[in-house]
């Protein structure tokens, strides 16, 4: 059995713009377990938080969006996904002024290409769709 893995993409706040979606990694694993994975907070206070078995609908924020990434093979177990997503930097500093959540997937599915877990080229089409999705906030 696989994983399925997605991008959620929630409604901005204060407004709903682009720059203020807010976006995570879904893991669906095969054993029914479930992990949404993202950063929190705010510029200079960014920390990365998992949530495990918790509905990305029963959040506080609105779900706008969800993208599918890929289905992960089997083999690959949650832990090797975890310690991956888990150790993707992230970005405090004075020159990441402009870097948040949305950065953060994106940087995330590159350290599962760089394991070996995703393809360049699933990654590139999943952060494509992360993009338009988080654009369609203005066409609606």
């Amino acid at each position: 059995m696989s994983t399925k893995s997605s991008i959620l993409i929630y409604t901005g706040s204060p407004l709903d713009y682009p720059e203020y979606r807010h976006t995570a990694l879904h893991f669906a694993y095969a054993t029914g377990t479930t992990s949404t994975m993202h950063v929190v907070g705010t510029q200079g206070f960014f920390i990365f938080q998992e949530d495990v078995d918790l509905d990305p609908y029963d959040t506080g924020a609105e779900l706008a969006k969800t993208v599918s990434v890929a289905e992960i093979d089997g083999s690959v177990s949650a832990g090797t996904i975890r310690r991956a997503v888990s150790a993707t930097p992230v970005k405090n500093g004075r020159e990441d002024l402009d870097w948040n959540c949305q950065n953060w997937v994106g940087d995330a599915l590159m350290m599962l290409v760089d394991r070996g877990v995703l393809s360049a080229e699933v990654r590139d089409k999943a952060v494509d769709g992360m993009v338009d999705g988080c654009l369609e906030a203005r066409d609606q």
